[in-house]
């Protein structure tokens, strides 16, 4: 019986696949949706499609009663040509291994450091579109394939290099087990404070997985950190929820209102202005 529901459900994602295809399929000039997570691992070799598949379905372990993370909605991605696996050796690929080397933002810990050591590949999950997404299923699928990833393979430490975050294996596990549903943004944005000569600014990292580019404030005074941060995070949410619109948004925040205008895009990056109004 098991067999049969795993084929029809095969059968119903593929022919939804190419319906979704025949819908969704041009490209948009300058678009790119485009979410990637590396697996670090001492294993060469990707396990069976169907042991994966298997894995992220049925026997995923972070599957609720009634509620199963990867449905027939996100099993389309299973042949859908975006979605990429690829094992990259560490010597041939050196730097790959020091992620905060190359990333500015990213900030692992002694025991990441340690992980990283001793894993000798790295198995990179992707998912990369061109064609603007009406949905973001992606945003679940790609997490737990990552993750079926590494247990399959023995991974010690996860990499999602658009937030540019690393994760011991294990933590990256416990995320999903705490909420398995991944489509929402506090899963994948996350806002940093960089300093440069000129004074210091907040920015988003992961609206990229969207199709969207990342924002960046003017510079701040540094007392202004917290503030500044946190309307750029709800911001960065309500574009998430609402990416087809353009502003001004307003946010209240500490009896003030803050109205938000996108600027220009320059090297990938949205300026946004954020204005203060008081209120009475």
């Amino acid at each position: 019986m098991a067999g049969w529901l795993f084929l029809g459900f095969l059968i119903a994602a593929l022919v939804g696949l190419l319906v979704w295809r025949w819908a969704n399929g041009k490209r948009t000039a300058g678009y790119l949706a485009f979410t990637e997570y590396w697996v670090y691992t001492d294993q060469l070799k990707l396990p069976p499609q169907e042991q994966l598949m298997d894995r992220m379905i049925s026997a995923n372990p972070h599957n609720r009663r009634g509620s199963a993370c990867i449905g027939a909605r996100e099993g389309m991605l299973f042949t859908d040509v975006r979605v990429h696996l690829a094992v990259a050796l560490r010597e041939k690929n050196p730097t790959q291994f020091r992620p905060d080397l190359f990333d500015e933002d990213v900030e692992p810990t002694k025991e990441v450091l340690d992980e990283l050591s001793s894993c000798s590949a790295l198995v990179k999950v992707r998912y990369a579109s061109e064609a603007k997404l009406n949905d973001f299923r992606h945003l679940q699928f790609i997490p737990h394939m990552t993750d079926a990833i590494s247990e399959l393979m023995n991974g010690r430490v996860v990499f999602d290099t658009v937030a540019e975050k690393l994760f011991l294996a294990e933590e990256f596990r416990e995320i999903l087990a705490k909420n398995g549903q991944m489509e929402r943004p506090d899963a994948h944005i996350r806002v940093v404070w960089k300093r440069e000569p000129e004074g210091a600014f907040a920015q988003t990292l992961g609206l990229r997985k969207i199709g969207k580019p990342e924002i960046r404030t003017a510079h701040q005074e540094e007392d202004q950190q917290v503030l500044i941060t946190g309307i750029l995070m709800r911001l960065a949410f309500h574009l998430f929820r609402k990416p087809d619109e353009e502003g001004p948004f307003e946010f209240d925040e500490f009896g003030d209102v803050f109205v938000c205008e996108l600027g220009p895009i320059k090297d990938g990056v949205q300026s946004v202005s954020m204005k203060r109004r008081r209120t009475l």
